[in-house]
């Protein structure tokens, strides 16, 4: 009896009085710091010590205390982090890179290691002034960034990001964001949907009920779909995408608007389209004289990829694979553009199908080469079977067609419209010492949004710029799905930029979705401008 109400005594400390003391006890304080492209980092033997410098790595000769710390450290030719805050006291570690500090704040600790041929110097210093900024020992010209070690760091005055949040990875750099979709469901409600929230390629679903000013948790798609368009049809909204890693072609359903969902289904077919190895993105699925069109890829290993079109008519059941008509595949040649230092006409991908003034059908790719950034293809739809291309008429001049867009036919000003992630010649080549070495190639210049329109679909202009930022590495405005809704745009975007826990790799790998609203689209308009790469902090 006496061991039994031991225990119930025990049990009673663990569940009642334990997260007490754990409430109370002091936590690690969180150090802020600020500078110019400031990143938080985890410092491990081996690992990449600054951001896109893959061969600068720590070795050996890390002190055994920093294994594991996080420090704060910016681009390699830069200056590191300019200054720190903390909300009390507490006692700093800074690593010099040919840098010698006052030594009545900062006192050597005899500790040094290598990053490649730069040999840092520890130093230890004691922040005194909580809730104040102080500033840092600044990196003399042409040195190594500084870093700051702490447990717990966080970067203070990072650019809002020009949107409303909708979703962000979970962790900065394990994941990015990818498949961005947004729908108007016949309530007014929208959905917006993505992937890299959560793991295995299960794509989030989020829903806002006041035209996105706000968003919510929706549901999720528990099924390793990617490449998928979201779209409504017949009261149903269907996902249709490939099987990650594979890629065969898969479609799931929804009856009640996209809370939950009927997944393919290995065993019985249903839901399974086509087997093999295909391609895409978020494209529009478009109806058009009683049938539902998408474009696809195929994407077999060390093949060329080839366009091809998907088609179903609109009373059939769409999870079945018989009710889809596959056209044939049409293979591209690198000889279509001339060949350069940056190669020729490297593939087309992630098709449109659009409704072409004609009222035929067209498939306007997205054309990767890596020169100019704004080339595109017209591949005629001729049946359910045939595609037909002509690259000496059906290579168009797009501007942004270097990488992925969506079109959408506006009846009222009788244009075909887009976003695109346009190049400025600007950005051109812009390098620096770590991955941009040899200048930044125009299919990863991404940090200009551009409203675009064309009257014909081979003729277009840019009508406004939306977003605009002066940091073409970390920065990237892509990917961008949208609908109209009335006089506005409403547009999700797959966005790279700075933010309190660091950087992104690079502008390709989206740490957050974001709701953008453009208000008017077919009247002039100011875009939103950020500075990323040039904003005071100080710089080396």
């Amino acid at each position: 009896m006496n061991r039994i109400r031991t225990w119930k005594y025990l049990l009673w400390v663990l569940v009642t009085v334990w997260p007490l003391l754990l409430a109370a006890a002091p936590r690690t304080p969180v150090v802020e710091v600020r500078g110019r492209l400031i990143d938080i980092r985890k410092a491990d033997r081996w690992s990449e010590a600054y951001p896109q410098y893959r061969k600068h790595r720590f070795g050996n000769s890390l002190p055994e205390r920093l294994v594991g710390m996080n420090y704060a450290v910016s681009l390699k030719e830069f200056a590191g982090p300019s200054a720190v805050r903390c909300s009390r006291p507490c006692d700093l570690l800074l690593a010099l890179n040919a840098t010698t500090p006052d030594t009545m704040l900062w006192h050597p600790t005899g500790e040094t290691f290598y990053i490649n041929r730069n040999l840092y110097r520890l130093y230890e210093g004691r922040y005194t002034t909580p809730g104040k900024w102080m500033e840092l020992p600044a990196t003399r010209n042409g040195k190594a960034s500084s870093m700051l070690f702490a447990r717990n760091l966080r970067v203070a005055g990072t650019v809002p990001v020009p949107g409303t949040v909708v979703a962000r990875v979970p962790v900065l750099r394990k994941t990015h964001i990818t498949n961005p979709n947004i729908l108007i469901l016949p309530d007014g409600s929208y959905l917006a949907v993505c992937s890299g929230v959560y793991p295995h390629r299960v794509a989030a679903i989020y829903r806002s009920t006041d035209r996105g000013e706000s968003w919510s948790a929706w549901a999720k798609v528990d099924y390793p779909i990617n490449f998928y368009t979201l779209f409504l049809h017949r009261g149903a909204l269907y996902l249709m995408g490939t099987r990650s890693p594979q890629g065969t072609i898969v479609i799931c359903r929804s009856t009640d608007n996209g809370q939950t969902w009927e997944l393919p289904d290995e065993t019985s077919g249903r839901g399974v389209l086509l087997e093999g190895h295909y391609h895409s993105a978020p494209v529009p699925v478009v109806e058009h004289q009683g049938r539902l069109w998408r474009a696809m890829e195929t994407n077999f290993p060390d093949e060329r990829r080839q366009a091809f079109v998907l088609s179903a008519a609109v009373g059939d059941d769409l999870m079945r694979a018989s009710s889809w008509k596959i056209s044939r595949f049409l293979k591209s040649s690198p000889e279509w553009i001339a060949e350069s230092d940056e190669g020729g006409f490297r593939q087309w991908i992630e098709g449109n199908v659009v409704v072409a003034p004609d009222g035929r059908l067209v498939n306007v790719l997205r054309v990767d080469e890596q020169k100019w950034g704004r080339s595109a293809a017209v591949v005629h739809i001729e049946g359910l079977r045939k595609l037909s291309f002509d690259p000496a008429k059906d290579i168009i001049e797009m501007p942004g067609g270097g990488k992925k867009f969506t079109i959408r036919y506006d009846s009222l000003s009788r244009r075909y419209w887009s976003l695109t992630s346009i190049v400025l010649d600007e950005f051109r080549g812009m390098r620096h010492g770590g991955i941009y070495a040899s200048g930044i190639h125009c299919g990863l210049i991404r940090n200009t949004l551009a409203l675009i329109s064309s009257e014909d679909l081979y003729h277009w202009r840019v009508e406004r710029t939306i977003l605009a930022s002066d940091n073409p590495f970390f920065d990237g405005f892509q990917y961008v799905d949208w609908q109209f809704d009335g006089e506005d745009l409403v547009s999700v975007i797959r966005l790279a930029m700075e933010e309190p826990r660091g950087l992104p790799n690079r502008q390709h790998d989206a740490n957050f979705l974001v709701f953008k609203r453009i208000v008017k689209f077919r009247e002039a308009g100011e875009p939103d401008v950020i500075r990323t790469l040039h904003k005071s902090g100080g710089c080396g």
